[in-house]
């Protein structure tokens, strides 16, 4: 199963856990804030390796790790570096889903993440 080999891939190059037995939202909640950059990186090493699920999971890591660092006030300028690379991996890859899922149209920008406002700059590219 190729999500499998994506978790082991991970697991080994980037020490991310593997998920448990059933257990959803891994993508949200077994990353390290401190190693998206790790995941940006394998990202882009492995891109033609992994199907379109694989990209969805990973890119969504990618984000959630974003939104940790903004959450923590961390980093202002690797959050920056961050979310370049991540935008462009978001246009490029045609990640519409994840771009409007952060995006929360049609929410108050209060009731959303504090990614949001820099996902809704990324709506004109989809």
């Amino acid at each position: 199963m190729i999500e499998l080999k994506l978790y082991e891939m991970l697991n080994k190059e980037c020490n991310v856990r593997l998920p448990d037995a059933g257990e959803q939202d891994w993508e949200f909640c077994a990353g390290d804030y401190k190693r998206t950059n790790d995941y940006i990186l394998f990202y882009n090493e492995h891109t033609s390796d992994i199907g379109d699920f694989e990209k969805d999971l990973l890119i969504n890591m990618i984000i959630q790790g974003i939104e940790d660092y903004l959450d923590l006030s961390c980093g202002k300028a690797d959050v920056e570096q961050l979310w370049e690379e991540t935008k462009k991996i978001l246009i490029n890859d045609k990640h519409k889903r994840t771009i409007i899922y952060w995006s929360c149209i049609g929410e108050e920008l209060n009731d959303c993440w504090y990614i949001t406002p820099k996902m809704k700059e990324l709506l004109s590219f989809i």
